[in-house]
């Protein structure tokens, strides 16, 4: 039975995608026959989350099951670090834990999760609400899309056979070329879910990895536990604080009191680290409410009222407000002009 992620955390986020990742993308979207500028202009390990989402955005504007086909695209190859490391765990279990811990090593594109409960194990998906705030609109469907087309694509590298799925579900409403997705995944196919979810028999975590080898999966091991402590050390206070605000606006959590219990520190240290980094805990909630008001008003499915709320508003004219100070337009105005 699904759980309702809704009030699931999310892991604080650095705003990259790997390179192997980006590549993939990258093949995809040339594969059907489109060019952007933006390809040649990575960074030399990384780039950033949102180069990512914009030309997947694009890839999604040019063909209806872009997701799909960049899911099936992913090899463990394009996993770095992790792709050996899977390759060298001794079960399906096993390798899902290793998912889990090190999927930022990957990207931070959204986190996943995996619950299991009464004899049935959901892996779920969710995408970071700081660049998709919206879970149910069409680029978090193909972007969950994409990274449900790669779990299915890539566990039966691992334990060369297929992994049996009972239902795969997504938050997304239903879309009119379901029976495409429903062809890929061989099975039954939910929308409207409380969560984005795969649901296989708990039995399933037992198959053998076939190359599964215990010495190198220790030394794997500690290398990615190397570099994911160095991306945490990088991880700044602002970028913590930012990766959580966004449920923590919807959830009406969002004192300063609220966010240093969810941090794990007494709400003077948090005042303190913001301090150390030349922010304030009220400039960071002005910046992170900013950023969504505006992809929810780019967006255009939400009332204000509704936006309003989200944010953490009590009143839409105090949203209104707020608004036209950041941005010298109201909310109206502001989409009006971003109309597509």
């Amino acid at each position: 039975m699904p759980i309702d992620c809704s009030l699931t955390p999310t892991s604080p986020f650095k705003g990259e995608v790997a390179l192997p990742y980006w590549q993939s993308l990258v093949d995809v979207f040339r594969s059907c026959g489109l060019e952007d500028a933006s390809i040649e202009q990575q960074a030399p390990s990384a780039v950033s989350v949102e180069q990512y989402l914009t030309l997947f955005s694009k890839g999604v504007a040019h063909r209806a099951d872009f997701g799909l086909e960049l899911g099936k695209s992913v090899s463990l190859g394009t996993l770095p670090v992790i792709g050996m490391m899977l390759l060298s765990c001794q079960n399906l279990g096993q390798a899902l834990e290793q998912i889990l811990r090190y999927e930022s090593l990957n990207h931070n594109l959204g986190i996943s999760q995996v619950v299991h409960h009464e004899g049935e194990t959901q892996y779920i998906w969710t995408p970071n609400r700081l660049y998709l705030p919206n879970p149910y609109d069409e680029l978090s469907f193909q972007l969950t899309l994409s990274v449900f087309a790669s779990f299915k694509t890539f566990l039966p590298q691992l334990t060369k056979e297929e992994v049996s799925i009972k239902h795969v579900g997504f938050m997304a409403p239903k879309p009119k070329d379901a029976q495409r997705y429903k062809n890929f995944v061989n099975t039954g196919l939910k929308f409207n879910q409380p969560c984005n979810a795969i649901t296989i028999n708990s039995k399933e975590l037992d198959k053998i990895i076939t190359q599964g080898d215990a010495t190198l999966f220790a030394a794997l091991s500690a290398h990615a536990d190397d570099l994911l402590l160095t991306k945490e050390n990088q991880r700044d206070i602002t970028w913590q604080l930012k990766s959580i605000l966004p449920e923590a606006l919807q959830n009406n959590r969002f004192k300063i009191e609220d966010i240093a219990s969810q941090l794990h520190v007494s709400t003077r240290t948090l005042q303190r680290k913001l301090n150390k980094s030349g922010a304030s805990f009220q400039e960071t909630l002005d910046e992170v409410r900013k950023h969504l008001a505006e992809r929810h008003l780019i967006d255009g499915h939400l009332s204000m009222n509704e936006i309003a709320t989200l944010l953490g508003f009590q009143e839409q004219s105090s949203f209104n407000h707020a608004f036209k100070h950041w941005n010298s337009l109201s909310p109206s105005e502001y989409r009006e002009k971003n109309k597509n």
